[in-house]
């Protein structure tokens, strides 16, 4: 005898499931819509947010200031400090309620390094400070005292009014850069090449010092004039510290190949 009442019972209850299951999938695909639209958003913010041009650039070089004076190492003030070579920027002064002299900087400390690139002259440091961003974190590796290195971190603040606000001409070198994303062939390349940070060349002006010199679309910048360049803002940092018609040096990546190129600049354009 047919069982009418149990078979009605078990369909309603395969069809609730079957609902219940495309729910389920409707709901994930919805949900994993949603959270590929917050990641597409959040890395887009990101990636803007990390562009930095010149233009940009230079309307924030030179307002970022830690209250020191300094000068050369002279070849009696390396010995002196136990160093190889007189390189670094010397302490000949800190301004009171400095972030410098918060940081513990005193007279007579040699700064060898600024965010893990080598100062080997005090217009080196100068530019480097100049082309940091108030409020954001700066470490040096100081020598303390002619007896010990120390790394001190501080945060710039913005130059003082009564101090002559820093005029710069700029040269004009004519790339668009970026720096190198994660996951990327680029960063496989820097990886490859044991490298920490790069800057890619994402188009080369015509007729551009850079174009001269042997700059391609797709390089990836190391170093400038011997210094480690990882970031947009250390390649503009540098760049912003030569004169027109300098000639400087520029080691790129180049797929498997490795060259130091030279490149002369030219009076800003703009």
């Amino acid at each position: 005898m047919y069982d009418f009442k149990n078979n009605s019972l078990i369909a309603i209850t395969l069809i609730s499931l079957i609902f219940n299951a495309v729910a389920v999938v409707l709901l994930f695909q919805d949900r994993s819509n949603t959270n590929a639209d917050e990641y597409s958003t959040t890395h887009k913010s990101n990636t803007e947010q990390s562009i930095l041009d010149y233009e940009q650039f230079k309307t924030q070089w030179g307002t970022a200031w830690i209250g020191v004076n300094i000068s050369d190492v002279t070849p009696i003030q390396a010995a002196k400090a136990m160093l190889d070579r007189p390189e670094g920027a010397y302490v000949n002064s800190v301004d009171n309620n400095s972030p410098a002299q918060r940081a513990g900087i005193e007279s007579g400390n040699i700064i060898l390094s600024f965010n893990g690139r080598k100062i080997r002259t005090a217009y080196q440091f100068q530019n480097d400070l100049a082309g940091s961003e108030i409020g954001v974190d700066i470490y040096m590796c100081v020598s303390k005292n002619n007896e010990y290195t120390e790394t001190i971190h501080l945060l710039p603040e913005e130059r003082p009014e009564w101090l002559a606000p820093l005029i710069k001409s700029y040269p004009y070198f004519g790339v668009t850069i970026r720096d190198v994303s994660d996951n990327t062939i680029e960063a496989a390349e820097l990886e490859d090449a044991e490298k920490e940070g790069g800057v890619l060349v994402e188009k080369v002006l015509p007729n551009s010092p850079a174009e001269r010199g042997g700059i391609l679309e797709g390089d990836i910048i190391m170093s400038f004039n011997s210094r480690k360049t990882r970031s947009v803002r250390e390649f503009l940092s540098d760049l912003a510290g030569c004169e027109p018609y300098q000639t400087i040096r520029i080691c790129i990546i180049r797929g498997d190949i490795r060259k130091t190129l030279t490149v002369t600049l030219e009076r800003s354009i703009l």
